[in-house]
Formats: C-alpha cells, structure tokens, sequence
C-alpha cells in the first residue's frame, strides 16, 4: 500500500472522527475499517490518526488563525477540514514527508475527494505553514 493510500485512509477516519466528534483512536480505527471495508487498519493511517486526535485542539486553533475574521472552522466542509488536518499535521510532525511534499498531498485528495474552489482554499490556507527560507 503507498503513503498515499494510507494517506486517504487516514483522511477518512479523520472524517469519520469529525462527524461523530469521536475523540478515540482506537475507535475511529474501527469504524473506519468498517465503512472502508478493510481487513486492516495501515501502521501509518493509525500514527495520522492518533496524533491528529491527540493534537486536535492546537491543530484547529493554527488553522484558525489564517482563516478570514467571520469565519470559523465549524463553516468549512467537513472533508476539507479533515484534508486540512491532515496535512497540517504531517507538515508538523512527520518523518516521511517534507512540508511541501505534504501540501501537495493534500491537494491531491482534494482532486479525489473535494472542489477545484476547496482546492483553492486549501492551498492558501497550508502554504501559510511552509517556512519560506
């Protein structure tokens, strides 16, 4: 399976999380194998999701501080958030994938799973995170 794929994976369960304001790792785990039908949950969408969860708050809150003064999170799509998420957090935390490699991830899934608009958004809101040397 490719980092990409486990990238998805990873998305969705964020997803999953998100829409039923689950806070529980192993949970989230779960049920995403169910609604993806998988045999097993990949090593790399469980470290994503692990740590997405346990650093929600302080994800959300960065987030937050480039969005425009009258919005809020709780007004983006519920997929673009958990894109935005995502790559935050391997843009931050991750070993295998460089900041930049990471926001072109996120744009890649936005391709698959979000608008040309969300896309839009999406870059502008990340490139925010990318140390500009």
């Amino acid at each position: 399976m490719t980092q990409h794929e486990m990238r998805k994976i990873a998305m969705q369960a964020i997803y999953l999380a998100n829409q039923g304001k689950l806070t529980d790792a192993k949970e989230v785990s779960q049920k995403a194998l169910k609604a993806l039908e998988l045999k097993d949950f990949p090593a790399y969408s469980a470290e994503l999701v692990e740590g997405i969860l346990a650093n929600k708050e302080a994800l959300d809150e960065q987030l937050s501080k480039y969005l425009k003064k009258s919005w809020r999170l709780n007004r983006i799509n519920e997929i673009d958030l958990a894109i935005l998420e995502v790559a935050l957090y391997e843009m931050q935390n991750s070993k295998v994938i460089d900041p930049v490699a990471a926001l072109n991830e996120a744009l890649n899934l936005c391709d698959e799973f979000s608008s040309k608009e969300s896309k839009k958004f999406i870059n502008g809101l990340l490139a925010n995170f990318i140390k500009k040397d």
